[in-house]
């Protein structure tokens, strides 16, 4: 089989939901209203509410998003073979991520803009929001500490990308300044020269590469991830990701061009199926785990009801920067599965998915990118280069928001439940949840936290499938489209947590994530029953 059958029938399928089922999402059972009022005019302070050009919200949203989860994810599953990834990045994509993305941004702008597990109260009640808090938290955390280890291995395996990730941040506060004070600069000209500028810099670092240890990398994350989360939105998150959002065109057209370049060549080197490769977990629930960002992600639920709501010009933008952010994403998670069921070809197939564990998947990333882009005639040092610029551009962007994210999940949580002023403001939140990932960090348990993160994130997921159900309840409208998905959500992810839990952390002695992932499934499992009891409660009553 030939691979570029892949991207014909995803890109065809997503253009097609886009079409029509988005368009019956956002007409029919949301009612996007263009004449509402946004919490980012009504709430407008310049800091974190700063109404913007869909294009720009568009950015933002998609590089908060999209992260190194999409790349990794398809990769890592790939041992199962190519058929069980592409089914669940196509249709989970299609018929859960993406209407839970649209869901979650909606539900959050007819709740003022607050977070999701904020406006769980209004929803299910006050209990509810406290265990909500708790996963969100939870699973924030995890992604800084996981993507950390991302981009410290990339940078310090591949360090002649490094001037030009590093070089995006004065141009973005730049392009910032741009957008915030109105000067009289073509903005997407701005953009672009910005993203030219960037691909300039692969050259200098090929010529004068800057390598920095692991744990230097680690360091300097950690250092930085501090500093961006305390910058207004518009100065720094905003404009990076507008520049990213740029950029994954780019490079999507780029490697999708190398890949029809590639012709007949373009050929698939992995099994359809593999069920029970040697050392990996079971088939069913772990490749809709591993593939954490790919199909559906709890994350996109926090940044739908996080920064994005909070920015957002008009109701109707919902539309394409949730539910076409999502797709966009799945475009990108094809391309990523590719990389390792083409790209390697048969022998490096064999190499890296001999058994569980064995794929590296920052060169495997590296090296199936530049079989796709040799054929356009570009050099394997710098096509190796562009393939990380691509991937830590956009985990840099995720790091930030996750990072802001924990500050805000906090806040809000103080807010609600009345906890000292202090905790209410923007400093020691972020303090509180920037120790926790320095605990996560200094266990040194790296890509072990990926299953906890991806069954954590799935479950978040499920929970934010069932909070849009709830309220498209409330409001008397069909939610089928959220129950369903919900069920299947939810019951893979709590079954590969309790496996995990069970048959992998208890028997290694792993406690920091027997306690986590514990946590998780637990305070999930109570949502789910108060939801029911919710539910049960306003059946009994009176119409």
């Amino acid at each position: 089989m030939n691979g570029i059958l892949f991207i014909v029938v995803a890109v065809a399928l997503f253009y097609l939901s886009y079409r029509f089922y988005a368009k019956f999402l956002s007409e029919k059972i949301w009612k996007l209203d263009p004449k509402a009022v946004t919490p980012a005019h009504q709430f407008n302070d310049g800091f974190e509410h700063v109404p913007s050009r869909t294009s720009v919200v568009w950015g933002h949203h998609f590089a908060s998003i999209a992260g190194a989860g999409p790349i990794l994810g398809p990769i890592i599953a790939a041992i199962w073979g190519w058929l069980p990834g592409l089914i669940w990045i196509v249709l989970g994509t299609v018929f859960m991520g993406a209407v839970k993305d649209i869901g979650a941004l909606v539900t959050s702008l007819r709740h003022q803009g607050r977070g999701i597990a904020d406006y769980l109260k209004d929803l299910i009640g006050p209990r509810a929001t406290q265990l909500f808090y708790a996963v969100v938290f939870f699973l924030l955390v995890l992604v800084v500490a996981v993507f950390i280890h991302v981009i410290a291995t990339f940078i310090s395996k591949f360090p002649h990308a490094v001037w030009s990730v590093w070089t995006e941040i004065p141009l973005a506060i730049v392009i910032g300044c741009i957008a915030y004070y109105k000067w009289r600069v073509n903005l997407i000209a701005s953009a672009l020269l910005a993203v030219a500028i960037m691909y300039a810099f692969i050259w200098v670092g090929v010529k004068w590469p800057l390598p920095v240890t692991y744990w230097g990398w680690v360091i300097i994350l950690l250092a930085y991830i501090l500093i961006a989360a305390r910058l207004p939105v518009w100065l720094l998150v905003q404009p990076r990701d507008y520049i990213n959002g740029i950029q994954l065109f780019i490079a999507l057209g780029i490697l999708t061009i190398g890949i029809f370049a590639l012709g007949g060549a373009a050929q698939v080197a992995a099994p359809a199926i593999r069920v029970a490769p040697p050392g990996a977990p079971p088939i069913w629930p772990f490749v809709m785990i591993t593939i954490a960002c790919g199909a559906m992600s709890g994350f996109h639920s926090i940044v739908g009801s996080g920064t994005t709501p909070k920015q957002l010009d008009k109701e109707p933008d919902a539309k394409p920067v949730a539910y076409g952010g999502m797709l966009a994403e799945g475009w990108l998670a094809v391309i990523a599965l590719l990389t390792a069921v083409v790209g390697l070809g048969a022998a490096g197939y064999a190499k890296f998915y001999d058994k569980w564990g064995a794929a590296v998947w920052p060169t495997i990333w590296a090296e199936g990118g530049k079989t796709f882009l040799a054929p356009l005639g570009i050099p394997a040092v710098y096509a190796t280069a562009f393939m990380t610029v691509v991937v830590v551009s956009f985990a840099l962007t995720t790091l930030d928001s996750a990072t802001r994210f924990t500050r805000i999940v906090v806040a809000e949580s103080a807010r609600t439940f009345n906890w000292p002023k202090i905790l209410q403001e923007r400093t020691l939140p972020l303090l509180i949840g920037f120790a926790v990932v320095v605990g996560l960090v200094a266990t040194k348990y790296q890509m072990e936290l990926w299953p906890l993160f991806g069954s954590a994130n799935q479950i978040l997921g499920g929970l934010s499938l069932l909070a849009a159900a709830v309220f498209l309840w409330k409001l008397g409208r069909g939610n089928l489209y959220y129950i369903i998905p919900f069920i299947i959500a939810i019951l893979t992810s709590m079954t590969a947590m309790a496996y995990m839990v069970v048959a992998t952390w208890i028997p290694k002695g792993q406690w920091v994530l027997v306690v986590i992932g514990s946590a998780i499934f637990l305070c999930a499992l109570g949502v789910v029953i108060l939801a029911y009891q919710t539910w049960r409660a306003k059946a009994k009553g009176p119409a």
